[in-house]
């Protein structure tokens, strides 16, 4: 009987976590902020597809790569695609990543945030031109100190300190 009201309220994270995700990308960004700004909608995604996989998957994840493309003015389905590719990803190294604690997870989550804009960038060159520049890539380091303090954020708020690690 008490499962229900747990569901619900894990929907309710869910759902209002990436909410916030959007409006973030909604903010006023411009110059080297813009070009820094982590992708908040990728690293939400990311993050409840590795602890909530049963929930979050490959539909979310390409719905809301399609809102990316919208806001941002691109090919439609650029994020879409590397988006998917980055659920499939993370769902390969699941277990592996929920093993580390939150720093070896953020350098494991490095290669994958890269290769989800790398895919972004091939798919809007195949569609549309060859970039400019690689300042598709400038959000990768950012989106991976998000990613640390995320995970560091919920250990905390677990009851875990640093020091149980290992």
């Amino acid at each position: 009987m008490n499962a229900a009201p747990h569901e619900t309220g894990s929907w309710r994270r869910i759902a209002g976590t990436l909410t916030l995700a959007v409006l973030l990308t909604e903010l006023p960004w411009d110059g080297w902020a813009l070009s820094l700004r982590p992708d908040f909608i990728l690293v939400v995604v990311l993050f409840w597809v590795l602890h909530q996989p049963a929930r979050v998957g490959f539909g979310i994840a390409f719905m809301l790569g399609l809102l990316a493309d919208f806001q941002d003015g691109v090919v439609f389905g650029q994020h879409a695609i590397a988006y998917a590719l980055g659920v499939y990803l993370v769902l390969f190294l699941r277990v592996r990543l929920l093993r580390f604690d939150p720093l070896r997870q953020a350098a494991q989550m490095f290669p994958i945030l890269l290769a989800v804009q790398l895919a972004a960038m091939l798919a809007g060159w195949l569609a549309v031109e060859p970039p400019q520049g690689l300042a598709i890539l400038l959000p990768v380091p950012s989106s991976v100190l998000l990613w640390y303090a995320i995970a560091l954020f919920r250990r905390a708020w677990h009851g875990k300190s640093l020091r149980d690690a290992e």
